[in-house]
């Protein structure tokens, strides 16, 4: 019997502090548990890159929420973790990865198959996509364990080419990317130019038809890879490691990011803290996948799938 998650404090608290909360409910758990995967939605479909299990593995899954089950694809070219995914006019886009890859893979739902086409121009791992139209927008990541890229390179499906954009003015790898309208935003992550790993919380977003780059207002606090979606014209960034007391911790926290006012609010948190996991949404309705709270030397995966659903409350913000 599948289990209803209401993640909250009271409801009395939550009704008097967020504008709108989330109720968790627990779905069909992954067969193994992942970390490091990606995973896009499609047609009202979930596909899923799963990433690694401890090793990495060319797995790759559909999901179908309405009958709660997973089903095994074609496996992916070229596995790898900690890539760009995204779709365009109904194919499926897996873009580069570990360990530094250039690879660039298209997956057709209708046959079930995978091609591989123009490798991106600057191969990097730690990376997170834009989309608008038939461009995909790729920023940051690691070109090695040494160097960041600033490179903003951009790949047309429709002609299966690459070029190049305004660089990211900061050091940025493991940062959320979501598009939202001509805008693509570049949410939290790591880096600076003497440590590949430092925390960062800072937003930046880049504005397609002008080719250029805005600062926004900052996370409330560090977040590194944490999650991220639109859902209701509005940013919602999930998990992530984040700090306290000079140490890593793995967080459970939402976070509401409202591009009219620059502003950020905190919602229901997440059933369990999670770092390197998978999400997306459907309509009003967020999907988080696998992910571990561990860390070096010990990653824990999980395979718990969960589905959150947003309640508006009657109280103001």
């Amino acid at each position: 019997m599948k289990k209803i998650i209401i993640i909250a404090v009271l409801l009395l608290v939550l009704s008097s502090s967020f504008a709108q909360t989330i109720v968790w409910k627990q779905l069909a758990s992954l067969p193994e548990g992942y970390g490091s995967g990606e995973a896009i939605s499609l047609n009202n479909k979930i596909y899923f890159v799963a990433g690694r299990s401890p090793k990495e593995t060319e797995h790759f899954y559909e999901f179908n929420p309405k009958s709660d089950t997973w089903k095994r694809l074609a496996d992916i070219p070229n596995p790898a973790t900690n890539l760009a995914m995204t779709a365009v006019n109904g194919k499926i886009y897996a873009i580069g990865g570990d360990k530094f890859q250039s690879t660039n893979r298209e997956y057709n739902p209708q046959t079930d198959t995978w091609k591989i086409l123009e490798p991106m121009p600057t191969a990097r791992q730690h990376i997170d996509c834009g989309t608008y139209g038939n461009d995909i927008f790729i920023t940051g990541g690691l070109t090695s364990w040494k160097n960041i890229s600033q490179k903003t390179e951009v790949f047309n499906t429709a002609i299966n080419t690459w070029t190049e954009k305004a660089s990211i003015p900061s050091l940025r790898n493991n940062a959320a990317i979501v598009s939202k309208d001509s805008i693509i935003y570049v949410i939290g992550g790591s880096g600076s130019k003497d440590d590949i790993w430092a925390g960062i919380k800072s937003v930046e977003c880049y504005n397609i038809k002008t080719d250029s780059w805005v600062q926004k207002k900052d996370l409330p606090f560090m977040l590194f890879k944490p999650g991220a979606v639109v859902v209701n014209n509005e940013i919602i960034v999930l998990g992530g490691l984040s700090e306290a007391n000079g140490k890593d911790i793995c967080s459970n926290k939402v976070l509401i990011y409202k591009p009219d006012t620059d502003n950020w609010v905190e919602t229901t948190p997440l059933p369990a803290k999670n770092v390197f996991f998978a999400c997306t949404s459907i309509g009003s309705k967020i999907y988080v996948i696998g992910g571990t709270s561990g860390g070096i030397p010990k990653w824990d995966y999980y395979s718990e799938v969960y589905e959150g659903k947003f309640i508006t409350n009657n109280s103001t913000e």
